[in-house]
């Protein structure tokens, strides 16, 4: 039954509203029990939470002093979480696209060996080939990125699993290697020549989203 909030009236008599004041009862445990275990339950956990819920805003809450939420809130269609911390504080974006957002999205990733063949599943990469030979490569991405303006991290073994020098290749111009089509990079030795033992390499490129 629906919920009555208006019961009892005041001169009600209460073997009259007893039905309906038990279907509260019960209409209030079952819409609890949605995100909470149930308030009749016996098992020691009842009144805590088993998930939370968030139902869409349309606009950004406001917050008092001492007080930080969190909420939902459309996204080009799709539900993100946001958080804002007290007395209306900065917003922050907790999701994007459905996960987690770290502020930081990887648009290319790539293992590949001495020979420049991929290990695994790679990200945005079309090719990896060797232009200088032995210790240089070049990874090609599938789609361009909006710019050069992206973190990369680089970092490499050799076949003693020894770390070796892991580096966007030196040059006089940086977007002369590091571009929206791909990024050159080196693996050198602790002699700072490039390195013939290399057995695990691998390229990370990060934009802020």
């Amino acid at each position: 039954m629906a919920y009555e909030p208006d019961i009892p009236q005041p001169k009600d008599q209460l073997s009259i509203s007893q039905a309906d004041l038990l279907g509260n009862f019960q209409g209030l445990n079952t819409q609890f029990s949605v995100n909470h275990v149930a308030l009749d339950d016996t098992s020691g956990d009842a009144g805590k939470h088993k998930f939370v819920t968030f139902v869409q805003q349309a606009n950004v809450p406001e917050t008092k002093a001492d007080e930080y939420i969190i909420f939902s809130q459309d996204q080009a269609g799709t539900p993100e979480l946001y958080a804002r911390p007290e007395s209306n504080g900065t917003t922050y974006q907790l999701t994007k696209g459905g996960s987690l957002y770290t502020g930081l999205l990887p648009v290319v990733a790539v293992n590949f060996n001495q020979t420049a063949v991929i290990q695994g599943t790679a990200l945005n990469v079309a090719s990896v080939t060797r232009p200088g030979g032995t210790g240089r490569y070049l990874i090609t991405f599938t789609n361009a990125l909006p710019d050069n303006n992206y973190f990369w991290d680089v970092s490499g073994f050799d076949n003693s699993s020894n770390p070796v020098i892991s580096q966007v290749t030196n040059t006089a111009t940086y977007g002369d290697v590091v571009k929206t089509t791909s990024i050159q990079v080196d693996f050198k030795n602790q002699n700072n020549s490039l390195t013939t033992g290399l057995t695990r390499a691998c390229v990370v490129c990060w934009r802020v989203q």
